[in-house]
């Protein structure tokens, strides 16, 4: 039998550390946070045994070559040429598909404090790998595309003219005496239909960009080789899940590995290891 390439592993890797969110710009920037946040991070993820989707979200950015948009002052479609539209997902948890002897590289982009889970229990928990793709790519234009014809299908818009309509008619009713019997239930409730399915896809829409991945020609050896796994929804794990915990010996002052092993209290089966010894050695 074939030995497994060395690209694929049977742990994926949380890393507690990583880059600081910039809220106002929505992405991180490249100043990772410290080291003793990373630590503190670990604690709690194992004190709650869940790994909750973070505020991390990935933001996807295309360009339209043609987009209709209703305005509701004029009650007129206008046509946009070249439109610039920006995406936002669902918030994301993730781990890595890397290789133990490939991870050292990894440390730069997230620190040095890691979480291993058995690949098992993380397919079992509904992760996915995701898709990369380079920004404003034709691929991405074409994913966005499909649904921007249903984003144009406002039903606020329909709404306005379908009361503007039932204005027409009150007037009708009351200026010539007519019987006043005239229901259009039907056709608000197939309004109502509408919202609520441009709503379902809208979600659709967001859960499905979550697990892409964009990234710039710059970062093919950062992002592009993190082998990211995602889920939209909160991980909750066993000790039996964990495959192995990893910590630096020594970090911007604080000796991680010691304390651990003191404040922290796990099952004999969980392996805990010291980053020198195991990735720098």
């Amino acid at each position: 039998m074939a030995s497994r390439p060395g690209t694929v592993s049977k742990i994926l890797w949380h890393f507690t550390g990583g880059p600081i969110w910039d809220d106002a710009a929505n992405k991180q920037l490249k100043e990772l946070k410290p080291a003793i946040d990373g630590y503190e991070a670990l604690k709690a993820i194992l004190k709650s045994q869940q790994l909750r989707v973070g505020k991390y979200h990935e933001v996807v950015k295309v360009i339209i070559p043609e987009k209709r948009r209703y305005d509701l002052l004029t009650r007129k479609f206008e046509i946009l040429k070249n439109h610039p539209v920006t995406v936002k997902s669902q918030s994301v948890c993730c781990v890595a598909d890397i290789p133990l002897q490939h991870i050292g590289y990894h440390s730069n982009r997230y620190g040095k404090i890691a979480i291993g889970f058995h690949r098992e229990s993380i397919v079992k928990a509904g992760f996915n790998p995701v898709m990369y793709t380079l920004e404003n790519t034709t691929l991405l234009n074409s994913i966005y595309r499909g649904y921007s014809a249903i984003d144009e299908v406002e039903p606020g818009s329909a709404q306005s003219e379908l009361e503007s309509l039932q204005g027409e008619i009150d007037n009708l009713i009351e200026n010539n005496g007519l019987d006043d019997n005239i229901d259009i239930s039907g056709v608000e409730m197939e309004l109502d239909w509408i919202e609520q399915g441009h709503g379902e896809v809208e979600d659709s829409f967001q859960n499905f960009i979550a697990y892409i991945k964009t990234f710039d020609t710059t970062e093919f050896d950062s992002i592009y080789c993190e082998r990211e796994w995602r889920n939209i929804n909160n991980y909750s794990f066993t000790m039996d899940d964990i495959a192995i915990i990893i910590l630096p010996k020594e970090q911007e002052g604080e000796r991680f590995y010691e304390r651990f092993l003191d404040e922290v209290k796990l099952p004999k089966t969980v392996s805990i290891a010291c980053w020198e010894d195991l990735v720098e050695h």
